[in-house]
């Protein structure tokens, strides 16, 4: 093992990019175990977009063994950050994390920043020890693990570097190191110490959490230290601090000590004393309220004063919360309210004052809601709550927002008025308005809405109907090298505009790292759950701005997602895939995504000029321009977000890229898949399957398959970085072979399978006999005629028929008049009759599908002459087959020579069938979610729509299975005494002149179920 000694410290080069990628491909055990696999071009990419000032890596001979980042913190102004901390496991109890941590500080000094911050997590008990030896204090709070680290502050004080030019501050703490959270608590403020000892030496250091900043300092010559009466102080009130310094020299010190005051803080005074032992002082200071409560995440306003001392500054600040005399807030439990109604609001109060008080409250006049009564009157404990319910009727849709005064009386008759801001939105049906609160700017139409968090400029897109988390949009970013500034600002102006379709809240971003930019952004909310987001950057300046980028980082749930990659789109229908980097960001063929999950939907799209991407572990999208000239603006969008706005990634494929997009198919995470996806076959040819994952990790573990009485067992290992697992196959017998097996690893299990059409040597039958035409492929054989029906009348299985028709005559059974059965294309809008009366030719055909197979049937091809809409428009229905499998192909062509336009007519597929002699006998399978999943002919019932139906008698062991097109208006089955009937419908429009072809329907015979691989077939079609 490697020594401490032969660690270097060194900065990231992209030369080192294939070290850092095999360092965090051998580091998972670190963060839990996962198996994302990363690349040296990923690290590149992901370096080159990075926010970090600085990179350190830990290099033992030639490896990269440690890695840390530096840079500014986004969270609060004042600190740099260390975003990601990393020691390879090999390398681990080496010191290496120390070496990096402190590299980190020793950076921060340097570039004279007070502060470093971090996170981690509450289990991480092996890394707090370290953190907290170099310099770090775990801060107490609910819902983060948050460290901050002060040392850069310390060594820049005047008064101490004497000592610390003398003794290393690492090696010289005296600070007692527990796994626990830190702090001295006094008066409800929090100080985190430092102790250092050296000799007759020592330095004690109190920070006042909050403030961020030194509240005492003591040495072996001086004490100095501040204090406040508390941490949270009445505004507009006088409160005392108090300084005292102890000078333990016998030498008098001559301190100058002066207060600040800043826009929410007076303490202004200046005062000269010289000290022989102890100095004790108390100053007064008042408080203005800011506009929002100080946030845990930021510095808190500071009350602070700068003291000088033998010529040395020494600064002392204390963060303090100003507060009213109380809390008001106006809240409301339902989430939609109609125009006119009646209800109950809540208007809670919080006293924020010692003593027992009574408020009376004036509630303001409006123009949204007209309250019940206006004066409400309470008594209050000290420091308590009191929930009062307010009757009102809705005047308006609208947001809330006025002030009001707040009377308070105490028990000595001695009274006061504070003011509060009551702000509360009403959203309905159709209303659409915008208006702020403390902490956030909103828009909304209807229940859909965009929230905008001011401290961060982290947007939420959601509806107030969904059971759903909303839409994230985080601190869109300016670069490169990119920049977290906005994280840290408030809006410096916000709009809202009410556009004729949609209403917009529009907000801009004044850029300090790339001034004079300014990013204006604008968030379009319609009222069917779109949502669409514009961005333009304006240089106010008087030069150019040269190669400007914007990043608008997102994040999207992972369940149920459907992701274009290559050729297809990608879906996950596993209940786990916990991480972006588990996708192939790189291989995103098309500007969209999409998630369906418990019934709601998301979506997310981008313009062609934008690159979609990681960004990190969230989704970004990234827009550049080569220039920005002096005083104009540059326009980019809209992406857009979609709450449930398309039901299918189909739909929103269309709405985004238009109905001209070529089709594409679907693809789960993970596939056992025949060569070029084509599941067609010859007897007697080898075939080479292959069981592969669509995301990052490599697989690991073993595949085991079963097919035709045979089993196949292979297996792979990380090691050997693949992520497809190869098998090869013969088939001797022609049919429908069912290849099924697991695929066992490391904490997972999972059953899999795919079927192959093998189809025979021989060749299909085409005949003609007197009108009968007759396809035979040895173990199907149907039939059409034209003297009958437009329809393919009868499909026998091994001799047995299938279908139900009363062949040679046409005429009425049930609710049809003429009725033929069979199968049968037509349009919605032509009846029966008109198209029996037309004249049907029938033709022997070859098609192509798109793998190159060759199918064979015949064409039934029918021109309509006489309806009022349809004339010249010509049906083409096919019937194709393969050699020796029971499989029957039918789709349709229309050949639109009407001259004129069709939009969205319906074209029908109706297949009779009857399976037994007695139709009673004869059921039909569904899949449901319910209990009953069989029904049997005989009693009316009609079937929802479903992907494929199942037909099927007592009578015979094997089954009809009827795949519909995965794309479709509509399916069901009908059935009654008389019928059991099969019925589809798809949309087409065409322009005159236009050829139109509907996806295929097909129908598959066997005594194995075909429906786990229904999907095979639907994504087959022809040429």
């Amino acid at each position: 093992m490697e020594t401490f000694e032969q660690v270097k410290i060194v900065e990231y080069h992209e030369g080192l990019a294939k070290g850092i990628a095999k360092m965090w491909n051998e580091s998972r055990e670190n963060w839990g175990g996962d198996s994302v696999v990363m690349t040296e071009e990923e690290v590149k990419e992901k370096e080159a977009n990075s926010t970090n000032l600085h990179l350190f890596l830990a290099v033992v001979e030639e490896e990269v063994v440690g890695y840390c980042g530096l840079s500014e913190y986004r969270e609060d102004t004042g600190a740099l950050y260390i975003p990601l901390l990393n020691v390879h496991p090999a390398y681990q109890g080496l010191k290496i994390g120390k070496q990096l941590v402190l590299k980190a500080v020793e950076k921060t000094i340097e570039l004279n920043w007070p502060r470093l911050d971090l996170f981690t997590w509450a289990g991480n008990t092996k890394a707090v020890p370290l953190y907290k030896k170099c310099g770090f204090f775990w801060e107490d709070r609910e819902n983060t693990t948050h460290l901050m680290n002060f040392i850069p502050m310390v060594l820049q004080i005047e008064w101490l570097k004497p000592f610390f030019e003398k003794h290393d501050w690492y090696s010289t703490s005296q600070r007692v190191i527990e796994v626990k959270p830190d702090g001295i608590k006094e008066n409800d403020h929090t100080f985190y110490e430092y102790v250092w000892e050296a000799g007759e030496e020592f330095v004690r250091i109190q920070i006042e959490r909050t403030g961020r900043a030194i509240r005492l300092i003591e040495t072996h010559d001086m004490l100095v230290e501040m204090k406040l009466p508390a941490f949270k102080l009445l505004e507009n009130k006088e409160h005392s601090v108090s300084y005292r310094v102890v000078n333990k020299t016998h030498i008098p010190l001559e301190v100058s000590i002066s207060g600040i005051s800043s826009e929410l803080i007076d303490h202004d005074f200046n005062e000269i004393v010289v000290i022989n032992e102890e100095w004790r002082g108390e100053y007064p200071v008042r408080l203005k309220m800011p506009s929002s409560e100080p946030s845990p995440w930021k510095t808190h306003p500071v009350v602070s004063a700068n003291l000088v001392i033998n010529g040395h500054q020494i600064p002392v600040k204390m963060g303090v919360f100003p507060k009213k005399a109380g809390k008001i807030h106006l809240r409301s439990i339902k989430t939609n309210w109609r125009y006119g109604e009646n209800g109950t609001l809540h208007l809670d109060l919080e006293s924020q004052l010692e003593e027992d008080t009574t408020w009376t409250v004036k509630l303001p006049e409006n123009k949204v809601v007209k309250w019940g009564q206006s004066l409400v009157e309470a008594k209050h404990k000290g420091n308590t709550r009191v929930s009062i319910p307010l009757s009102i009727t809705l005047l308006q849709n609208d947001f809330l927002a006025g002030d009001l005064v707040v009377k308070v009386e105490r028990d000595t008759g001695e009274s006061f008025t504070f003011t509060s801001r009551l702000a509360l939105a009403f959203p309905g049906y159709g209303a659409r308005f915008g208006g702020e609160t403390e902490e956030y700017w909103y828009g909304y139409i209807g229940s859909f809405y965009v929230r905008i968090e001011k401290r961060n400029h982290h947007v939420t897109i959601g509806s107030l109907r969904s059971n759903q988390e909303p839409v994230p949009l985080f601190t869109p970013k300016l670069g490169k090298p990119f920049s977290e500034e906005f994280s840290k600002k408030e809006a410096s102006l916000v709009e809202y505009i009410d556009a004729q379709e949609a209403f917009i809240v529009k907000t801009s971003l004044q850029s300090d790292t790339f001034a004079p930019l300014i990013l204006n952004t604008s968030y379009k909310i319609y009222g069917d759950g779109l949502v669409e987001i514009y961005h333009d950057i304006t240089n106010e300046g008087n030069e150019s701005k040269q190669e400007i980028f914007l990043r608008q980082p997102l994040n999207l749930q992972l369940y149920g997602l459907s992701i274009p990659q290559k050729d297809g789109v990608m879906t996950n229908r596993e209940a786990s895939l916990p991480f972006l980097d588990y996708i192939r960001d790189k291989d995103i063929s098309e500007r969209w995504l999409f998630t369906s999950f418990k019934g709601e939907t998301k979506a997310i799209s981008w313009p062609e000029e934008a690159v979609g991407g990681k960004d990190d572990w969230r989704f970004g999208i990234e827009y550049s321009v080569n220039e920005i000239e002096p005083m104009s603006a540059v326009q980019f969008g809209p992406i857009q977000v979609g709450l449930n706005t398309a039901s299918t990634w189909q739909e929103w494929r269309e709405f985004v890229l238009g109905e001209e997009a070529k089709t594409i198919h679907e693809t789960p995470t993970y596939t056992l898949k025949s060569e070029n996806d084509n599941f067609v076959t010859t007897v007697g040819k080898e075939v080479d399957y292959t069981f592969q994952t669509l995301l990052t990790p490599y697989l690991n573990g073993k595949l085991t398959l079963h097919y035709e009485g045979d089993t196949i067992v292979t297996e792979v290992h990380k090691e050997d970085a693949v992520t497809k697992m190869n098998v090869s196959i013969t088939h001797d017998t022609p049919g429908f072979k069912f290849i099924s097996g697991n695929y066992s690893s490391i904490g997972q299990h999972g059953e899999i399978q795919t079927c192959q059409i093998v189809k025979g040597l021989g060749e299909v039958s085409l005949k003609n006999d007197d009108q009968i035409w007759t396809v035979d492929n040895n173990v199907l054989t149907f039939r059409a005629s034209s003297s009958y029906y437009p329809n393919i009348y009868s499909l026998t299985y091994k001799g047995k028929e299938v279908f139900d028709h009363q062949y040679p005559n046409a005429g009425p059974k049930a609710w049809w008049n003429p009725w033929g059965g069979g199968l049968q294309f037509k349009f919605s809008s032509v009846s029966h009759r008109t198209l029996f009366k037309e004249k049907t030719l029938i033709e022997p055909v070859q098609k192509l599908d798109q793998y190159g197979n060759s199918w064979s049937g015949i064409c039934l091809t029918t021109k309509i002459t006489d309806h009022e809409t349809m004339n010249d428009v010509v049906l083409r229905q096919f019937a194709l087959t393969l050699p020796e499998v029971p499989v029957l192909a039918s789709y349709a062509e229309i050949d639109q020579g009407s001259r004129r336009t069709f939009t969205k007519e319906v074209l029908e597929l109706n297949a009779f069938f009857k399976p037994a002699e007695s139709l009673a006998s004869c059921f039909a399978e569904v899949p449901t979610e319910g209990i009953i999943k069989t029904y049997y002919a005989g009693v009316e019932e009609i079937l929802q729509d479903t992907s494929f139906v199942t037909i099927g008698s007592d009578e015979r062991r094997e089954k009809i299975t009827v795949i519909h097109p995965s794309i479709r208006k509509m399916s069901e089955v009908y059935m009654n005494h008389e019928v059991l009937a099969v019925a589809s419908g798809q949309y087409w429009s065409a322009s005159s002149g236009n050829l139109t072809t509907v996806q295929p329907t097909f129908i598959v015979i066997g005594e194995e179920s075909i429906h786990l691989t229904a999907q095979q077939f639907q994504d087959l079609s022809f040429k």
